[in-house]
């Protein structure tokens, strides 16, 4: 009975009207944190449609045998249709440009050369035709290697409408050997019913001859030999796709670090405060609440910093990081320590131990938010509508910078926000501190302790 005693002690210990909710939203941490998450990533590979992509078309049409093709058209009318991806047509600098940026996810190039070298399998010297796939990591490593992994179902698709276009365009869609085959058959049966007449065989199997010289000229030559199999095996796959990264990540963990250390970093803050106190109360009693406030942010803060030095430490002589800008990179990881700890400190002083709740729902949002796995356009439009307010979305974007490379505007962006909050925070904890400089039940006897 005492155990049980005791047990309702601690949950009368929740006092004032928000505290007695503390538990309850305790029970929902793992609801929240599940099915957030499960939300967020319940189907990416089924909402690609939504990543934009680019598609540049540089061919130039061929006529082969009084026909024209042109395979890059066809091309990009196909990838458009399939779905697979959000496509965009777009020309080589503006494609270039916007997958530096983040705008395109990755780019296919047909090159100038495309339906020459798609009418070439026709020939005798068959040449296989080529699109080119570009990457960035620095635009995120899941997605990417989804691209890479989805090679064989582009090429696949790019071979297939290839091979219509030699079908459909070389064959004139097939119509003309029909009707060709269809009026020979019409002859050879008139031939057939008149072979009892001698004075109509001669003219009939002239007619004939001259219809099958025709079809005849329609049908490219075969090749023979080593030039047979070549062409069998380019009309089999006519197309091939080689590719490019800009900023390549090469290894899974390399591209995941970003998400990993911003998880790492944000977790210190809402742990830090669970063993240092958020703000010195002498400091406020004197009325000096901007001293309280720097008083109570540094130590976390410089543990903070201390923390995430290590972390990069370890990571790179244990895993061989090897970023590609490591001194921005470890000047971003301080600066978020800084900054998260700050907005931990803030939400701590605001509602005391429920603050720590609330820094725990605000990491459930940004893991499912910030675009760290897949892109943030895979995500319901909720998330979409929370990443770019997260904190965490601009450590990610500028960690990727310092490891893989890409755009210095980018990691400016990802310094100046992560500034902004962490001032932000420090500023709206002065403040909080000033209005509560007077004495109250509720400081005197605080509703929880740990």
């Amino acid at each position: 009975m005492r155990v049980l005693r005791l047990a309702q002690l601690e949950f009368r210990r929740f006092r004032g009207p928000l505290s007695r909710l503390v538990p309850w939203v305790l029970a929902l941490v793992p609801l929240l944190y599940g099915s957030l998450y499960l939300w967020s990533n319940w189907d990416p590979y089924g909402l690609l449609h939504r990543v934009p992509v680019a598609i540049v078309n540089e061919d130039k049409p061929v006529e082969v045998q009084g026909r024209t093709v042109d395979g890059g058209a066809r091309l990009v009318r196909a990838v458009r249709e399939s779905g697979n991806f959000d496509w965009h047509t777009s020309d080589a600098a503006t494609a270039h440009d916007k997958l530096r940026t983040g705008d395109y996810f990755f780019t296919v190039t047909v090159p100038r050369g495309f339906s020459a070298d798609l009418a070439s399998s026709l020939s005798r010297k068959p040449r296989r035709a080529t699109v080119h796939l570009e990457l960035n990591d620095a635009n995120g490593f899941i997605i990417g290697k989804a691209a890479d992994q989805a090679r064989l179902e582009l090429q696949n698709q790019l071979s297939a409408a290839a091979q219509e276009v030699e079908l459909r365009q070389v064959f004139g869609q097939g119509k003309e050997l029909k009707d060709g085959l269809d009026k020979s058959a019409d002859s050879a049966k008139e031939l057939a019913g008149q072979s009892g007449n001698p004075a109509a065989t001669g003219p009939g199997l002239q007619k004939l001859s001259q219809q099958l010289a025709q079809l005849s000229s329609a049908v490219p030559q075969a090749p023979e030999g080593q030039a047979a199999k070549e062409q069998a095996r380019l009309l089999a796959s006519p197309v091939d796709v080689t590719s490019a990264n800009l900023h390549p990540a090469h290894l899974y963990g390399r591209g995941m670090t970003p998400f990993f250390f911003s998880i790492a970093l944000w977790v210190f803050g809402l742990v830090g405060y669970l063993v240092l106190r958020p703000y010195n109360p002498r400091a406020v009693d004197e009325g000096r609440p901007a001293t309280a406030t720097l008083a109570g942010w540094l130590p976390t803060a410089l543990l903070g910093v201390l923390g995430g030095l290590v972390l990069y430490a370890v990571v790179q002589l244990g895993l061989d990081l090897d970023a590609e800008s490591p001194w921005l990179l470890v000047a971003l990881v301080c600066l978020a320590a800084l900054s998260f700890v700050a907005l931990a400190q803030f939400f701590r002083t605001l509602l005391g131990s429920t603050g720590d709740l609330i820094l725990l729902v605000l990491l459930m949002l940004q893991l499912t938010s910030c675009g760290g796995l897949y892109p943030v356009e895979t995500t319901p439009a909720f998330f979409r509508a929370l990443h770019p307010v997260m904190p965490m979305t601009y450590l990610v974007d500028g960690l990727r910078v310092t490891i893989s490379g890409g755009q210095g505007s980018t990691l400016g962006l990802s310094f100046g926000v992560l500034a902004a909050y962490g001032a932000a925070a420090l500023l709206a904890t002065g403040l909080v501190l000033a209005r509560g400089r007077r004495w109250s039940m509720s400081r005197l006897k605080p509703e929880i302790q740990f």
